[in-house]
């Protein structure tokens, strides 16, 4: 480092060029580092020019030395910066030029063997030049023994075919065999065509070459129907004592997806490339159409393993041998025939799953079994469709233009075609369609047409007209007959099991004369209600058709078309006739509209009381129609449409039998209790009162009878009990009913009570019903958290009706127990008036008994307390009874105006009369009525004289009011023999001026 640096300082003595630098110019160095070296070489000689001149103008030698002494300070800065760079960059720059030193050792010794190859090269070609046509002669020998070789190679090869051939075959490795197979043929007509050994081999290849299409056909239409639904059927056979257990019978998402991935692994699955030395590769164009992708078929592996793969596979082959016209044609020939196959042996698996779980569906029809059959073809039937979709890319790829392959629209076709020929069996079409054509006339019309005339609101039930003669015992009717029962029997067998027939491989099925078929078991009986259970999965199997086929808005597949016409034109006219049954067993006939339920169905419905047989059936046919709207959401309009017809016409019925038994006549002989709730006042009236504004509030749901009197005391109840006398005495006046005004007969008082429960339990029913329905508006009646029915939106209007029609009901059931309640009044008018009237209480001791009308009270009273008891609940019938004893009270204490005279006997009869009826009413209400304590007090003041009551108002005070106790002065004063009219002024004179007072 020394020696080098001093080395560098003398060279720098010895040039001039780098020893004068400005004091000032350091910074200058310092920023003109960067730039190219012309300019730096350029600065450094203008900058020695400058000094020499410098040099050369001086005068003096201290003008010399101070220029000297500047260049030695500048050149001793420069040496400083120079040796601070060598020291920083030293190992750098000895890397650089070590390197730079064997580099240029290689390139010289490089160049040396150049040029010794080229010398080489030069004395070659000259030697060979010299011996040209010798050379030739023996490549000509090499080529030819090369081919010799290669001719024998491929004789060994060809003799081993057979073997490996059947060794691919027997694997299922086809793209292998085909691959050979068409290698060899190749090879023994071209190459190997003049060898006379190998003529049976080549034949026999051509032969099997011939053959190999077959198979891979076969192969292929085996996956496409069979083996694509080998694990839906490994897990439905694993599954089948879960369905007896009874858990969800319904297809696993994980078992179909297995199923369905086939779609989808065609067009997401990436496809490796395997380098194993046993496999053949081929490039398939994948769905970009613009890079291969290789199709690896291993001999290590299952080739099916991978079904679309596995069809890619085969349909490679058939491309190999050119059959892809012939394996199109036949995939077009037998797919409704492999449909047929499907359905046919799933049927089988079904009814045969079914017998291992003890079920035997040749005595019990079993529907559920046909929901688990059409769901095992609907997963079946979407693998075969994922299966062709699969295979049709496949032919896609490999076919040329002129190919006519199928479409997915063209496997939908079959699919539906099959699934209507089955459908056509389990749902009865053939017989439906004849009993429908023989129908009543009735419904002839509704069934020809649309059934907008029966859903329509109907203003009168018309009578049916009866046939004056039939032809049904003609020899016509009975040949016909006969024909329609041999078509039955051909069809379905004398025991009710379906013929299904061995399909031919064209796609038609032959006759019984040409090949018996095989009898497949129904898996339940033909029914038109099965399509309640199969709509829903049919429907939703028919909206993945109309997806695949990707139908425009609008347009629906066959099978959606074959499902809406029979649920129009057929299942509809069944129903019909159903609901015309039903109502003509409901309302037909007296005995068919007052007979009750057993205890049995009363307590599976839950009712707390017996309800009318008529009730349960229109209940049970509007239940019926309410699950149809959730089997069948599509019609849901249709349903409730209907339902609002029944109810309208059996509200009809019910108000018939309400006005039956309140105006059995007339309508001037119309009862007066029915009179009075079709009053407009009195009914508001009557409504108003607190009983039937807690009666209300009892009826709801969650309320319980016991707290019936919380809210009232005992004389909010005698207020309320005032109120409602005086507004009955009011409307009454003084007249007194005759028998026709007042309905004595106890079963239509009964009936008018179980008519009232049967139509409110009716009522909150189609209330909860109207609440469930979801609405295109707004509907009133939903409750938070409550269910909803999982249907359509139904429209407004009919919600509305349905709506008003319960309320209908409740508003008639209401009628009827204000009829009761009133009923129960007026008897007590209808025997207790003519009591003061008519009956003499200016008696003897001997004829002190009570009064004959108050006895048959007592027994009407008691008689309709058995007959209502057991036909009201508690509080209902606490509503009927509770009052009379003040109502009882009120007309014997306002009819001691009517009686005449009166003596002590008298006062004691009628004491009696109110004893009676007191003891009479407190069994029947259970609790004592203080009411007629207060009648007894009244009439046992007639035993003090007219002073004595006078006085006793002055000492206690009033008890009663002053016209009753007016009557009671009035009534002394006629039953005494000194009438005097003047002491009977003075009397009320003072009677008048002590209730003054006491006010």
């Amino acid at each position: 480092m020394a020696t080098q640096k001093g080395s560098l300082k003398n060279r720098a003595a010895l040039n001039p060029n780098i020893s004068n630098f400005n004091g000032p110019s350091a910074g200058q160095t310092a920023s003109s580092a960067g730039k190219p070296a012309k300019e730096a070489g350029g600065s450094g000689t203008g900058l020695l020019m400058s000094v020499i001149r410098t040099l050369s103008a001086s005068e003096d030698l201290h003008q010399r030395e101070v220029e000297k002494a500047k260049l030695e300070k500048a050149y001793r800065e420069c040496d400083q910066r120079l040796d601070k760079l060598i020291s920083v960059n030293y190992d750098t720059l000895t890397k650089t030029i070590q390197a730079y030193s064997a580099i240029s050792g290689r390139i010289k010794s490089a160049r040396e063997r150049v040029k010794s190859l080229k010398s080489d090269l030069l004395s070659c070609k000259d030697l060979l030049h010299c011996r040209r046509d010798e050379l030739r002669k023996l490549w000509l020998d090499g080529m030819e023994q090369k081919h010799v070789l290669t001719l024998l190679d491929q004789i060994e090869e060809v003799r081993g075919v057979p073997q490996q051939l059947d060794g691919y075959l027997k694997s299922k490795h086809y793209l292998h065999a085909t691959e050979l197979i068409t290698k060899t043929v190749a090879q023994l007509e071209s190459d190997l065509k003049g060898v006379e050994a190998l003529s049976e081999l080549k034949m026999e290849m051509s032969t099997r070459k011939e053959q190999l299409h077959k198979v891979l056909i076969e192969e292929l239409s085996q996956h496409l129907y069979e083996k694509s639904a080998v694990t839906f059927q490994v897990n439905f056979t694993r599954g089948g004592s879960f369905r007896g257990s009874g858990q969800d019978t319904s297809v696993a998402g994980s078992k179909k997806q297995t199923l369905l991935e086939l779609a989808t692994l065609a067009k997401q699955q990436q496809r490796v490339s395997r380098t194993h030395s046993h496999s053949l590769t081929l490039t398939v164009p994948d769905g970009t159409e613009e890079e291969s992708k290789p199709v690896v078929e291993d001999l290590n592996e299952d080739p099916e393993a991978n079904s679309e793969h596995y069809m890619a596979v085969l349909v490679e082959s058939l491309s190999l041998l050119k059959r892809i016209p012939e394996a199109v044609e036949s995939i077009k020939r037998c797919v409704q025939v492999e449909l047929s196959k499907i359905v046919q042996r799933t049927t089988t698996e079904v009814a045969e799953n079914a017998k291992q779980r003890g079920e035997n569906i040749t005595q019990h029809n079993q529907p559920k079994l046909l929901v688990e059959l059409l769901e095992l073809l609907f997963e079946r039937f979407h693998c075969v469709a994922s299966a062709h979709e699969c295979a049709l890319g496949s032919l896609q790829r490999a076919a040329t233009s002129d190919i006519q392959l199928y479409t997915m629209n063209d496997i939908w076709s079959n699919i539906q075609t099959v699934l209507q020929v089955l459908l056509g069996n389990y749902l009865d079409v053939r017989n439906i369609t004849a009993s429908v054509q023989q129908s009543s006339s009735a419904f002839s019309e509704a069934l020809t047409s649309d059934y907008g005339v029966y859903f329509s609101r109907r203003k009168a039930v018309r009578q049916r007209k009866v046939p004056l003669f039939r032809f049904e015992m003609s020899s016509h009717a009975i040949s016909l007959t006969n024909y329609m029962r041999e078509q039955k029997q051909e069809y379905y067998g004398f025991d009710g099991i379906m013929k299904v027939k061995e399909p031919t491989k064209d796609g038609t099925f032959q006759t019984e004369d040409e090949k018996e078929g095989e009898e497949a078991p129904m898996v339940c009986k033909p029914s038109v209600k099965n399509i309640t259970l199969i709509f829903k999965p049919v429907s939703n199997f028919i909206r993945d058709i109309d997806r695949a086929m990707s139908l425009p808005n609008g347009r629906h597949c066959t099978l959606h078309e074959f499902i809406s016409d029979y649920v129009k034109d057929i299942f509809l006219g069944h129903l019909l006739d159903e609901i015309a049954t039903n109502l003509n067993t409901a309302t037909k006939g007296g005995d068919a509209l007052k007979s009750l339920v057993d205890n049995a169905t009363q307590k599976s419905l839950g009712a707390p009381r017996p309800l009318l047989h008529s009730t349960v059936i229109i209940d049970h046919a509007v239940s019926d129609l309410r699950q149809l709207m959730m089997d069948l959401p599509t019609y849901a309009d249709q349903f409730l449409n209907m339902i609002c017809n029944i109810l309208q016409e059996y509200k009809d019925t019910c108000s018939a039998i309400y006005r039956g038994l309140v105006q059995p006549e007339s309508e001037d002989k119309r009862i007066v209790s029915a009179s009075w709730v079709k009053d407009e006042d009195i009914n508001q009236c009557l409504r108003q009162l607190p009983n039937w504004v807690n009666l209300q509030a009892l009826s709801k749901p969650g309320k319980d009878s016991k707290d019936s009197g919380a809210l009232e005391t005992i004389e909010d109840i005698r207020e309320r009990n005032a109120k409602e006398s005086e507004l009955l005495v009011t409307n009454l006046g003084d007249k007194i009913l005759q028998k026709h005004e007042v309905l004595c007969d106890i079963p239509s008082l009964k009936l008018l009570a179980n008519l009232h429960e049967s139509l409110e339990w009716f009522s909150s029913g189609i209330r909860l019903f109207a609440g469930s329905l979801p609405s295109s508006g707004i509907n009133m009646l939903t409750t938070p958290g409550g269910v909803t029915l999982e249907v359509p939106a139904v429209e407004n209007s009919l919600l509305h009706t349905l709506i008003s029609q319960a309320k209908e009901f409740k508003e008639l059931a209401d009628v009827c127990l204000l009829v009761l309640h009133l009923e129960l009044r007026l008897h007590c008018f209808y025997y207790l008036l003519p009591v003061a009237r008519q009956s003499s209480f200016y008696i003897s001791a001997d004829s002190v008994d009570p009064d004959p009308n108050v006895l048959k009270l007592n027994k009407d009273l008691t008689t309709l307390e058995e007959a209502l008891n057991p036909s009201l609940m508690p509080h209902k019938f606490k509503y009927v009874f509770e009052g009379l004893g003040h109502l009882v009270s009120f007309i014997l204490i306002n009819s001691a105006q009517y009686i005449k005279r009166i003596n002590e006997n008298g006062i004691k009869k009628m004491c009696r009369n109110i004893f009676v009826l007191q003891q009479n009413l407190t069994n029947i209400t259970m609790s004592r009525e203080t009411d007629l304590d207060q009648a007894r007090n009244y009439y046992e003041l007639m035993y003090k004289s007219t002073d004595e009551i006078l006085n006793g108002i002055v000492e206690q005070g009033a008890s009663f009011k002053e016209l009753e106790y007016r009557n009671i002065v009035h009534l002394q004063q006629r039953s005494s023999p000194a009438y005097d009219q003047k002491h009977l002024a003075r009397m009320l004179k003072k009677l008048e001026e002590i209730m003054m007072e006491a006010v």
